[in-house]
């Protein structure tokens, strides 16, 4: 019977292995294949662990069910067969294996785990491999040797290969490299040998960890800070390039280390003492060349207290602000960003960005031109109402519902105003803008929930859907009752011919055929009202 320490081991690994996995969070890289390799066998390995811990409740006699400590040792055989061909297909990738080495590599190394999983489950009627005692002892049997034979083979083979990389390595770092591998071999395979020995220990357990361990300590954490520190010199380079002024701040240590002062910044800096401090002469250098009215808010979101506060919530924040520098006043731009090393420190660079200031005011401008431009396309200029393109663009709206096949309900009303021509030639033409605008107030007035729009001229359309347009035929009618031609008083005269057709979907195809028959009833009404 395994003694009650066992448990202790197995879960102390899985500690272990998580305290790997929150520190390796800080230099994970997702766009990195050997990041992910490594986080995908780290928690396969604490996955492990934590089921030995399980199996340990058995075996220690914690839990006394023979058939769950049955079952519960079969699946810890199963997860170790599985376990040796995830080890061995990320130390090939480790290593660097040719396709046509590591291949048939993992062939043989996955045909082994499928022979493993095939004779465990023949164990549950043969006995072959283990057997539970009625006492609840573990009971090893001749088969267990063949299980652990088969698993480690492939391991002895790859160990081979690694030896023999090591050998022809010409390159120190690569070497190390390989290494680390060979040692992360090493642990699982002696701890392997071990757990054979002695089937009551968790020598399984503690080799998995001392393995992800040693790659992690000699390779892996190394690769990442040194790709980590590669990316700090890509950075603070790409800002070099265009910011006038890029600083390395360390509030723990109170030093700050300018990377770059363009020549219009060293001009001013040069000006103060040589033995003041970077922070200090960053300080002044703000205070001498910033607008005084900006001054206050200025230092006051980005003094050390405040960076260091606001860089807790967010990685990076920017402050603009207007510098006078040789008379002249230019717009610029602060950025504050976090190291993720360092909480205690941050990178602050300034970039002129008056070029981008006079950009987004000419952009501004133009978008206001532009509104100001389709205001006018969309809107009659006399009458306000909508124009020619806006009554086309809802035709447009009504014809794509209706090849959609959508339920729809529309009329439209078609008006031509009377005696337009007349009313100009006799009274002026502000009269007669005047008598369209009365006019078209009416349609506006009657149909208060639909659009109204001028075709151009002396022509109006209005489209009636939702409540207006069941109550259409009453309000064409008082649309009618609202002539009132006065043709010796243009103030107060309304004249108009209407016509109304509803949108019937067996004999219309789009909205142009409803407008068509509207303008055929406008006409006869028109006839009407002249005699």
């Amino acid at each position: 019977m395994a003694h009650p320490l066992y448990i202790v081991i197995a879960v102390i690994c899985a500690i272990i292995l998580l305290i790997f996995l929150y520190q390796f969070r800080v230099l994970f890289d997702k766009s990195e294949k050997t990041d992910k390799d490594f986080l995908f066998l780290a928690c396969w390995s604490t996955i492990f662990c934590i089921q030995d811990a399980i199996w340990g409740l058995f075996g220690c006699g914690i839990i006394d069910c023979p058939t769950l400590y049955f079952l519960s040792t079969s699946a810890f055989h199963m997860l170790a067969a599985v376990s040796a061909y995830i080890w061995l297909s990320y130390i090939l990738n480790f290593i660097g294996l040719k396709q046509e080495i590591a291949v048939p590599a993992k062939l043989l190394s996955l045909t082994l785990v499928l022979f493993q999983i095939v004779i465990i489950a023949v164990n549950f009627k043969t006995r072959f491999i283990f057997d539970i005692g009625c006492d609840n002892t573990y009971i090893a049997c001749p088969g267990r040797s063949l299980l652990y034979y088969s698993q480690y083979l492939t391991f002895f083979i790859v160990g081979i290969l690694t030896a023999f990389k090591i050998s022809k390595a010409t390159n120190l770092n690569t070497q190390r490299k390989y290494i680390a591998g060979l040692a992360f071999l090493f642990a699982p395979i002696f701890c392997g040998f071990l757990q054979k020995a002695f089937p009551l220990a968790p020598c399984d357990s503690i080799g998995y960890t001392l393995g992800c361990c040693s790659v992690y300590a000699f390779y892996v954490s190394k690769i990442c800070r040194n790709r980590d520190l590669s990316q700090k010199a890509v950075i603070i380079a790409g800002l070099s390039s265009d910011y006038d002024l890029v600083m390395y701040v360390n509030a723990q240590k109170n030093k700050a280390t300018f990377y770059q002062i363009s020549e219009k910044f060293d001009q001013v800096l040069s000006k103060f003492d040589d033995s003041m401090q970077n922070i200090k002469k960053f300080d002044s250098l703000m205070q001498k060349i910033i607008d005084p009215g900006q001054l206050e808010e200025f230092l006051e979101k980005t003094n050390l207290e405040k960076c260091l506060e606001t860089l807790q919530e967010v990685q990076y924040y920017t402050v603009p602000f207007v510098a006078t520098i040789d008379g002249k006043a230019e717009h610029y731009r602060l950025k504050i960003a976090s190291d993720s090393t360092n909480t205690q420190a941050f990178v602050i660079g300034i970039i002129n960005v008056e070029a981008e200031y006079q950009l987004a005011e000419k952009t501004q401008k133009l978008k206001k031109d532009l509104r100001q431009t389709m205001l006018i396309a969309i809107k009659d200029p006399l009458t306000g109402v909508g124009s020619a393109a806006a009554f086309k663009v809802k035709c447009e709206q009504l014809d794509r519902q209706i090849k959609e096949g959508l339920t729809v309900k529309f009329a439209i009303v078609e008006c031509d105003v009377n005696d337009l021509k007349l009313m100009n030639d006799s009274f002026g033409h502000d009269m007669g803008d005047q008598y369209l605008k009365n006019c078209c107030k009416v349609f506006c007035n009657t149909f208060k929930h639909s659009p109204v729009y001028r075709m151009g001229g002396d022509e109006f359309a209005i489209v009636l859907t939702d409540m207006e347009y069941d109550r259409r035929s009453e309000l064409f009618e008082k649309l009618k009752r609202s002539v009132n031609r006065k043709m010796d008083n243009p103030q107060e005269s309304i004249s108009f011919a209407a016509g109304m057709a509803e949108y019937n979907s067996r004999i219309d195809e789009c909205a142009k055929d409803v407008l068509k028959r509207a303008d055929t009833f406008m006409y006869i009404n028109k006839t009407e009202v002249k005699k």
